[in-house]
């Protein structure tokens, strides 16, 4: 299951992460705002290490299934965005695909999440993967409208870091129709 290297939207340059992105992916984790939603109290804020070993993880990924969450670099200036795409994970008690959105504060209310995560959602359904999940704490607002904006279904709720999140499904392989050749 391979699903490329990089891929572009309207406005982005989706990209495998690289060791170019580190930066990007501290100030990420270390902004106030992105560290609630993606490690909220009582936790330990994120520290620059914690940055790296992200990137880290998401370039592991890509090697190990062919995707993974993307850099998300803005084509007209080249300013890293955020971190976009699709992993593998625990979603409740299985494993399941998760698409995972983070775009800098600086830059929310965009529609940025949305143009990469949409094309995440493209790049399941290239893969003719069935299901894909995002989980979202209940407080971030803003990501549940991504997730609806998205088209996903609500899906009940789920236990994932400690944490009870929402948990939205979408059914990327089954709403592409497949090519169909003549036999």
């Amino acid at each position: 299951m391979t699903g490329g290297e990089a891929r572009t939207t309207e406005r982005l340059t989706l990209r495998v992460p690289a060791d170019r992105d580190v930066a990007g992916y501290r100030a990420l984790l270390m902004h106030p705002t992105i560290g609630v939603w993606l490690r909220p109290p009582p936790l330990a804020p994120f520290e620059p290490a914690d940055g790296d070993a992200w990137l880290a993880e998401d370039t592991r990924h890509w090697e190990r299934f062919g995707f993974g969450p993307w850099a998300v670099v803005e084509r007209a200036s080249g300013e890293y965005l955020g971190r976009v795409g699709l992993r593998r994970t625990e979603i409740g008690d299985r494993d399941g695909i998760e698409v995972l959105w983070a775009i800098g504060p600086a830059r929310h209310g965009q529609g940025f999440a949305g143009e990469a995560a949409a094309a995440a959602l493209a790049l399941a359904a290239d893969l003719e993967i069935d299901e894909v999940f995002a989980m979202i704490l209940p407080a971030n607002a803003a990501s549940v409208r991504v997730a609806e904006k998205l088209r996903m279904e609500r899906a009940g709720e789920v236990e994932h870091a400690g944490f009870d999140h929402l948990l939205f499904r979408a059914a990327p392989a089954r709403a592409r129709p497949r090519d169909r050749r003549p036999s």
